[in-house]
């Protein structure tokens, strides 16, 4: 009857041991490896008036369109300020693009407005790890026969962060009947920006704020690679170069030109006019919604990255795990 009470005590004893020296060794652990270097590649969407679901446009996921789905890239540096919390460091470009005809909404439809940009942006971020992936064996012994010993772990990890930063962007249209020419918008002023009470010109540039998630799978205790999903909220409706209402098209063209007239209302005319007394009802004429200044655009990525995280190099000390030992069983 005491043999499985012998058992477990010895099992408990044996785990509380694991424990306390997995402690021990993750707090000395990350002091030799501070330093976190990761390059990413993956895809990126846009949140905001232009395409999106089957209604009116928004800034969070539930409007997003995967046929706009672009690419996005870049690189960050990480400073371990503990064994689990580092400060980090993101440059990155993202691709995003929207389109009024991938949706059924008749307004959207309409209106028929499309464009790209292209987004730079470096940001500052905290990030946490929950759950901490660990390597290997918690004993890096080997026995003459070759045997690794010790107890297996888990070396998936999930870590969340959030922080700050800042963004560039350009957006673009492609001229009609002309594939692959993209013409700047910004410069068009196609809701009257800088002209006579319009709005005025907007920056191309501005804050973010970052926050995501993102699982870890370690290769070996320098290398892994993690799989993130980020959220980037703006401070700016003009990522797709529509925000307020429409303004007077011949005074567009008269300021900028037939071209920037046309961006500025390509109209399909699929919503018709009709007229009541003085008033004429027409969806696109000066003062008309064109976007929605109260939700501010954002864009979000999914994307992929290998990490490497050196461990420091101590001359004639031990560099917490890296040397191995000979155990003669």
């Amino acid at each position: 009857m005491f043999k499985p009470l012998i058992i477990a005590t010895v099992l408990i004893a044996f785990c509380a041991h694991d424990i306390c020296a997995q402690g021990f060794y993750s707090s000395r652990m990350w002091k030799s490896q501070k330093h976190e270097y990761t390059a990413y590649f993956g895809a990126s969407n846009f949140l905001g008036e232009l395409g999106g679901r089957d209604m009116i446009g928004s800034d969070f996921i539930w409007d997003l369109e995967f046929n706009q789905t672009k690419f996005a890239g870049g690189m960050s540096y990480m400073l371990y300020l503990g064994e689990r919390a580092g400060l980090r460091f993101q440059g990155g470009i993202q691709r995003v693009a929207g389109n009024d005809n991938t949706t059924t909404e008749v307004f959207r439809q309409n209106r028929n407005l499309h464009f790209r940009a292209n987004i730079y942006d470096f940001t500052t971020t905290i990030e946490f790890h929950i759950i901490k992936e660990k390597y290997g064996n918690l004993y890096n012994l080997k026995s003459n026969l070759g045997k690794k010993l010790g107890l297996k772990k888990l070396n998936i990890g999930f870590y969340t962060f959030f922080g700050i930063g800042g963004f560039y962007f350009n957006p673009q249209a492609e001229r009609p009947n002309a594939p692959g020419a993209w013409v700047d918008l910004a410069p068009l002023r196609t809701e009257g920006q800088g002209l006579p009470d319009g709005p005025e010109p907007y920056k191309q540039y501005g804050m973010i704020v970052p926050m995501g998630i993102g699982f870890r799978y370690g290769l070996s205790r320098e290398w892994g690679i993690k799989l993130e999903l980020s959220h980037r909220f703006t401070f700016t409706d003009y990522i797709d170069d529509v925000s307020t209402v429409y303004y007077d098209n011949d005074a567009i063209a008269n300021a900028t030109g037939g071209e920037a007239a046309y961006f500025a209302n390509p109209t399909l005319n699929l919503i018709p006019t009709w007229t009541d007394g003085a008033y004429v009802y027409d969806p696109t004429k000066a003062g008309m919604q064109r976007g929605d200044p109260t939700d501010r655009d954002g864009y979000m990525y999914a994307v992929l990255g290998v990490y490497y995280r050196p461990r420091a190099t101590t001359r004639g000390r031990y560099r917490g795990g890296s040397r191995k030992i000979k155990a003669s069983f």
